[in-house]
Formats: structure tokens, sequence, C-alpha cells
């Protein structure tokens, strides 16, 4: 099951990569892409809860396990001046507040896609990925050997100040205008199975997320 999981997050990964880098490093007159406006900056606000869950879980299954221990994150974002097909393109910044168990400062800066008003309808599915910053090494992202409720922990765990970020959000429009949306976000930083913090188990966290954001 461990090793499903890790092929299932890495193909997510890469799949997210290569998006991003085929829509920046392309020269746009080959992708047939179309422009957009330049319109409306995005301000961006969420909160959200510790779950010891991992990505693949929570996304597929929607299985947390929740602790005490909080966010609250600040942000912008716009759009970027091309789509390509049905994939639009932005790009978001946040600073993000921990507090409950840990209590430190964070910063995200990521690319995002989105499938935007997915059949007509005010939803929309959007997948990011950039880099993560933390003001210290975040305590619950850190293990130590040992049996504990969920098995035995064979190898320990040490997590770092700078990391891998995603996020999965599903978020919809409000029916009487539209330029605000209300969104649920699974705020993700990752050590991508030892990449970032050998060696793998993999280091991290997972904040199930909800907040809103408006243009301006």
């Amino acid at each position: 099951m461990i090793q499903i999981q890790k092929f299932i997050y890495l193909s997510f990964h890469k799949f997210a990569v290569l998006v991003l880098l085929f829509s920046t490093l392309i020269p746009l007159k080959d992708l047939s892409s179309i422009s957009i406006p330049k319109e409306n900056w995005n301000l961006v606000l969420y909160g959200g809860i510790f779950t010891t869950t991992d990505l693949i879980p929570i996304v597929f299954r929607q299985k947390t396990d929740y602790k005490e221990s909080y966010i609250g994150s600040l942000g912008i974002s716009r759009p970027l001046d091309y789509r390509i097909r049905w994939f639009d393109f932005l790009w978001e910044g946040n600073v993000t507040k921990h507090f409950g168990e840990m209590n430190h400062w964070e910063m995200n800066g990521f690319y995002i896609v989105k499938i935007n008003r997915m059949f007509d309808s005010p939803f929309s599915l959007s997948l990011g990925e950039g880099l993560s910053l933390a003001s210290e090494n975040p305590k619950l992202e850190n293990k130590a050997k040992g049996y504990y409720l969920d098995g035995l922990q064979k190898d320990e765990i040490e997590s770092r100040a700078l990391l891998n970020y995603m996020m999965v959000e599903f978020s919809s429009y409000l029916p009487f205008e539209r330029k605000t949306e209300l969104f649920i976000r699974v705020h993700h930083r990752s050590g991508i199975f030892g990449l970032y913090c050998p060696p793998d188990p993999n280091c991290g966290s997972n904040f199930v997320s909800y907040g809103l954001r408006t243009s301006f």
C-alpha cells in the first residue's frame, strides 16, 4: 500500500511540474494558446487545521486525523495572460502563521494550473506547485523512532525549513457575483520521498483549509 501511495504521489507531482514547465518554457505560439485579460489581482484568505494523514488518502478517500495545530494565511494571486485549452494559469504567494501546537511563520510561492468553471458550472479544480519556507523546522513534521498508535516508526524523520509546496483545491464561485470564490484546499509541504529531507520516509505536513479568494 505504501508503494502504491508513493507511486500515485510521485505521478501526481510529476504531472504538476510537467504541466507548469510546459506552459512556461514552450513558446506560446506553439501551444495554440489564447490571450486572456491581465485583470484583477486576487486577495486570498484561508485557515486550516493540521492532519497527520498523507496527501493521497485526504484527496482520494477524504480520510483525516486532526491535531490541535492551525494556520491562518494571507496571500495574493494573479492570472497569467494566457491559457491552454481548458487550463488557466495563475501564480500565488502567501504568508502563513502557525498557532496551536506549532508557532512559526511560513512563506509559500507557487504556480497554479486551474480548470475554471468546469462544464460551465460555478465549480473549479486547481493544482499548485512551488516552494515553502518556514521560519524554523516545524515541530510536527519531525518524528522519532518508536511505537505509535498508527504503528512502528522504524526511521527517524527530520524535516527541513525549505520543502516542496503543493496544493489541491476545489472552489466555487458565489452565485450572485463572479469575482469571489469559496474553496477547500489541502495545504501540503513535502520532502518528496527523501528529495528534500533524506532518507525516506517522507517529511512534511498537511492542513485541510477553508477560505475565499476575491478580486480587487
